[in-house]
């Protein structure tokens, strides 16, 4: 086979070749992918509603009433404006010694008000020796009042008066403040003023119930406790108080008279003093002790600050009773 005829047969191959193979690449029809969405990178913030919350409806248990009666266990005292440890001890028929021994660290000088203090229970009076029964207390509770103080709490104020012959003594009231709303009352309890109240007296009590309710009804005080004195001991009550007089500067009162020992004993004295409105409504209270024994036969001037929680005071009532 010569060249020429060669080189024919070679282009028909190529040729050949070519038509089998099909179009061009560039003449290829190519479809386009479908576009798959990309999430963008990052943190999606889901906002999800708050729980919804479970409220238990419940009833409370009302607190017991406390057991006003004097017990054989200590009892706890907070330490109220013008106490002194003698003074403390006086009215609770006690001495500074045993107080000092329940209450170790205890700096008679530095007594801060509402400070807690343990006290011994008050001595109870044995009837073992006597003939027949014991005579009963014969007290009434007076001059109820309740003042509600700026933060909310309420003072709850009264007096008991002696109707019988004979002193009383470690008398103990039961105060219930109720809820006008409904709910659980406030329930507490008190001493009278006056360790030792004579015949023919009267002693007042107080008590701040900080957990009073928004709503308070009438409140109810009822006597819990109490003896009649058979024997006075080392008590005193030959004290007579004259010339009191009350003056006040804004919402307090300053209260001044005389004290005089009219009996045959020295006695560590102490003062309560009642406070009345205009009205004659119990305002306020409060308790001095002389510094100094009062000798027999001499008279001394106190002076006593006080700030009634019933506003401002235009009369004022003092008894006197001491330890010898």
């Amino acid at each position: 086979m010569n060249r020429k005829m060669m080189g024919c047969l070679i282009a028909v191959l190529v040729f050949l070749a070519q038509c089998q193979a099909g179009p061009p690449a560039e003449e290829t029809a190519v479809s386009s992918p479908t576009a798959t969405a990309i999430p963008p990178i990052g943190v999606a913030l889901v906002t999800q509603a708050p729980p919804t919350a479970v409220v238990q409806q419940t009833t409370p248990t009302p607190r017991p009433s406390p057991t006003a009666t004097p017990s054989p266990t200590p009892i706890v005292y907070q330490v109220a404006e013008g106490d002194t440890l003698l003074g403390i001890a006086i009215a609770r028929d006690t001495t500074v010694e045993e107080i000092e021994a329940l209450n170790p660290g205890v700096q008679p000088q530095l007594l801060q008000i509402g400070q807690a203090l343990i006290l011994p229970p008050p001595a109870q009076v044995d009837y073992s020796g006597l003939i027949g029964t014991a005579v009963p207390i014969q007290v009434r509770v007076s001059q109820v009042q309740t003042y509600r103080t700026p933060v909310g709490a309420v003072w709850l104020l009264g007096e008991v008066v002696n109707e019988g012959s004979a002193p009383v003594d470690n008398v103990t009231v039961a105060l219930e403040l109720p809820d006008a709303a409904g709910g659980p009352p406030a329930t507490a309890a008190a001493w009278a003023g006056a360790a030792v109240i004579p015949p023919g007296g009267r002693a007042p009590f107080g008590v701040l119930l900080a957990d009073a309710p928004a709503e308070i009804g009438a409140p109810s005080v009822t006597v819990a406790g109490g003896d009649t004195v058979v024997d006075l001991g080392s008590r005193y009550l030959d004290l007579a108080v004259s010339e009191t007089a009350v003056t006040t500067e804004g919402d307090r009162a300053l209260i001044s008279g005389q004290v005089q020992n009219v009996g045959d004993a020295a006695a560590a004295v102490i003062l309560v003093a009642s406070l009345y409105d205009a009205q004659g409504n119990l305002a306020g209270f409060q308790k001095l002790t002389l510094p100094e024994p009062l000798p027999p036969g001499e008279t001394r001037p106190f002076t006593v600050a006080a700030a009634p929680p019933g506003g401002t005071a235009v009369t004022v009532q003092v008894i006197a009773f001491g330890q010898k």
